[in-house]
């Protein structure tokens, strides 16, 4: 960091100090948001420099390459002396799934109509079941009664893919359905608190308002290069691992004063003010000597609404 004696630099410093991230998931955080705009490699000489002011040592950082690409989120090759990484095709797919929430969020309509996964009461093990539980609450569906998921904008694709993906395709019946409850029955909606833990969820995007509020004061005064990208770092990881863990409902569904939609604002905002110098100093670090390092992805513009003119 440039100057410590800086208030931002005294405030990030706090705030790593706080909440450490972990060299796994930063280095997830940083394949997805930054790198993979660009081509998505990087030497790892490169990768260690760039995480070293988050606390990252390159021990740790080394460990978590090799098991991102044991886990196949990466490939490698060696040149020489070096390794260059790569973000595999898996890689990408799993980052392209995840910017859908990051970037855009939850759809603020709804038709009202339900995907919904039910689990034959036999077909499959207590260990399978388990796993596909597992895998569809990560995916945002709340278990609505024993053995029957639903998400209310989640498309049937995502589902059919985690069959695939547990390898049990033919175990589950996954339905589209629309609520009938005009008659006196219950609406599916009215379930929400039981099926998804919303008081939790709201606790942490008012908590990341909280952390990162303050930053917009503070980023008035143009940061450093260095600076802007770890505030972008620490801001993205930070968002990832609330957004990913939400079931994005959509709006119709959620309170007025749902405080997902403010931390949404401020992270967009916080986002867009250090961009242009993080990826200044993106392109020092990781640009150089890179042939596979690609001019930043056009589409990025898009991200949290648009990129202000």
């Amino acid at each position: 960091m440039a100057n410590p004696q800086s208030p931002l630099d005294r405030f990030l410093s706090r705030l790593i100090k706080n909440d450490p991230p972990r060299a796994k998931s930063l280095c997830v955080s940083l394949l997805g948001d930054a790198l993979a705009p660009h081509g998505g490699a990087i030497w790892l000489g490169d990768l260690i420099e760039l995480l070293a002011p988050l606390g990252i040592n390159e021990r740790l950082l080394r460990t978590s390459v090799f098991r991102l690409v044991a886990q196949n989120w990466l490939q490698s090759e060696r040149h020489g002396r070096r390794s260059l990484y790569l973000i595999s095709e898996q890689g990408l797919r799993h980052t392209a799934h995840a910017s859908q929430r990051i970037y855009v969020g939850p759809p603020q309509e709804w038709n009202g109509e339900w995907t919904l996964v039910a689990l034959p009461r036999t077909g499959n093990g207590l260990a399978e079941r388990a796993e596909l539980r597992r895998e569809l609450v990560w995916e945002g569906f709340g278990m609505i009664a024993p053995g029957l998921f639903a998400h209310p904008h989640t498309e049937a694709s995502a589902a059919h893919d985690i069959l695939e993906k547990l390898g049990i395709p033919d175990r589950a019946l996954v339905l589209s359905a629309r609520d009938l409850a005009g008659a006196g029955g219950l609406p599916i909606a009215s379930l929400a608190s039981q099926c998804w833990n919303l008081d939790e969820l709201a606790e942490q995007y008012r908590q990341f308002a909280k952390n990162f509020g303050p930053l917009e004061k503070l980023l008035e005064t143009p940061p450093a290069p260095a600076e802007a990208f770890i505030v972008r770092v620490m801001l993205l990881h930070s968002w990832r691992r609330i957004v990913l863990h939400d079931p994005q409902l959509p709006g119709p569904m959620l309170p007025d004063d749902w405080p997902g939609h403010a931390a949404r604002e401020i992270c967009g905002r916080i986002y867009w003010q250090v961009f242009d110098a993080s990826e200044a100093h993106l392109d020092a670090l990781a640009g150089r000597d890179n042939e596979r390092y690609a001019p930043l992805a056009a589409d990025i513009a898009s991200r949290f609404g648009g990129k202000p003119a």
